[in-house]
């Protein structure tokens, strides 16, 4: 268990948007063909038959759908970021979106240009007011070491019932700023939502910072089953933290008994 800010994965942020996308493709072709020219030359197609895509570069001469899926599959899967931020602004030269705008947020970032990937998040905000697109620009500023900013994206993103965004701000608070109240609220905030990094961060927070051992194996203890094994967890807490079983058992009947925990672990610890 290590304590750490969540980053964007394009794989998991972005699937069921671009599921979305590819369902709104199926049916405008139902309806009508959509033809769209691009301000851009398309991108060679390397690499693109041994991904299996090949058919998709032809279809993306005309069809911004296909030359984004090229782009995030040159992101996801080689991650070659380069390569897929052309795609990315092919595709945006035919039909801006904000996902576009969002994936080419994300790839810059992933190239360190954090100018260029900020001016990106903010086309997608501007664009659709999206809460990934707020927790990106976040992670941009929290990279950059401008917490100020990265706080006020991470808020705006968690007003907006992004979880992600809510154990940032703990993380944030906790690791940068040492505000140990906001940082608590925040993790618990997420804590309610059942984020398991935030279950995660929270535990390490009570131990290394707060010194309350029976919180932190509470919320350690919770996780079993749900991320981590009860093995890891016991060597966690007897071996790494050293915690005594009293006070193990302790946090074990709070996360039982407590409201504050919305996923428990029942089981018998089968301590002495």
């Amino acid at each position: 268990m290590i304590k750490g800010i969540i980053k964007v994965i394009l794989l998991l942020l972005l699937t069921l948007t671009f599921c979305a996308c590819e369902e709104k493709s199926s049916q405008e072709s139902k309806t009508q063909e959509i033809v769209y020219i691009a301000t851009l030359p398309i991108p060679e197609s390397e690499n693109l038959r041994k991904m299996g895509l090949i058919s998709l570069w032809y279809d993306a001469k005309s069809d911004p759908i296909p030359a984004t899926q090229i782009g995030y599959a040159y992101a996801n899967k080689l991650q070659d970021y380069e390569k897929a931020l052309q795609w990315f602004e092919y595709s945006n030269s035919m039909k801006p979106t904000a996902d576009n705008s969002a994936y080419a947020c994300y790839v810059l970032q992933e190239m360190k240009q954090y100018d260029k990937a900020i001016k990106w998040c903010n086309d997608s905000i501007i664009q659709e007011s999206n809460k990934e697109a707020l927790f990106m620009l976040g992670t941009i500023y929290e990279d950059t070491q401008k917490y100020d900013k990265a706080i006020e994206y991470y808020k705006l993103s968690a007003n907006k019932g992004y979880v992600n965004a809510m154990n940032n701000l703990g993380f944030v608070y906790n690791e940068k700023l040492k505000d140990y109240n906001l940082a608590e609220q925040w993790y618990l905030k997420a804590v309610k939502k059942r984020n398991y990094t935030a279950f995660n961060n929270i535990a390490l927070f009570y131990h290394e910072d707060l010194h309350d051992d029976i919180k932190a194996s509470a919320y350690a203890i919770a996780l079993i089953g749900n991320k981590y094994s009860y093995q890891s967890v016991m060597n966690l807490l007897k071996k790494d933290w050293q915690i005594p079983n009293e006070i193990i058992k302790k946090g074990y009947e709070l996360q039982l008994t407590s409201d504050e925990f919305p996923i428990k672990y029942k089981e018998n610890l089968n301590l002495e």
